[in-house]
């Protein structure tokens, strides 16, 4: 399978007044390196880069000049409010030399514990692996057809072949938990139960002892 490309120009100038021209003109600054290389700063179209992550977040190929180079996405930046792209890191790759990045999650299958109305959290969007380029996916797919209300899924419980996740092993990827107001009731029940059981006991006193005490 061809590897998507996408062209990018080598950026001869640097600064945050230089970079934010950029951006109006709809251009994102980025920077690639590694393998033992120097860093090269250059420039993309955003509306060409932003097509090409619907294709893959996997290996594609910049080019740039007369070079082509296979590159992976290492970071993303993005605007803190408008959530624009406003710069990208790209690190090159080279076969038989592993690497490591970010890879986003896509949760797939129906949770019995949702159709029972419980809700399913999202506690985590991606992770970091390690493996050959040649096995970079474009995503990791976990599977929640099989959680029930109270259930959590780990990186434990993830099976990727010549892949190493990186991070605790013990690390909740989501979950299904019961409705807010569902749990508010409980916890209210509850509370209520244990004061009537912590109230003391009132023994009432016969009219015998009472008049004993008043001798």
């Amino acid at each position: 399978m061809r590897e998507p490309e996408i062209s990018a120009e080598i950026r001869e100038r640097k600064g945050k007044s230089f970079a934010r021209k950029l951006r109006r003109s709809g251009e994102i600054p980025c920077v690639l390196y590694g393998i033992e290389a120097e860093p090269v700063t250059l420039q993309m179209n955003r509306r060409a880069f932003e097509k090409l992550l619907t294709e893959t977040r996997s290996v594609f190929v910049v080019h740039y000049g007369d070079i082509k180079q296979r590159t992976v996405v290492k970071e993303i930046q993005h605007h803190p409010v408008k959530g624009d792209i406003i710069h990208v890191d790209l690190q090159r790759i080279k076969a038989g030399q592993e690497i490591s990045l970010a890879i986003p999650l896509h949760f797939v299958g129906v949770s019995p514990g949702v159709k029972m109305g419980g809700v399913f959290q999202e506690l985590r969007s991606e992770l970091e692996i390690t493996c050959l380029p040649k096995y970079i996916p474009n995503e990791i797919e976990v599977d929640i057809s099989e959680l029930n209300i109270g259930d959590s899924l780990h990186i434990s419980d993830l099976k990727l072949e010549h892949i190493k996740i990186e991070g605790d092993i013990h690390t909740a990827l989501c979950s299904v938990v019961m409705p807010k107001k569902v749990e508010e009731i409980t916890v209210e029940a509850e509370e209520e139960l244990e004061e009537e059981e912590a109230e003391p006991e009132v023994i009432s006193k016969s009219k015998k002892e009472e008049e004993e005490e008043a001798e």
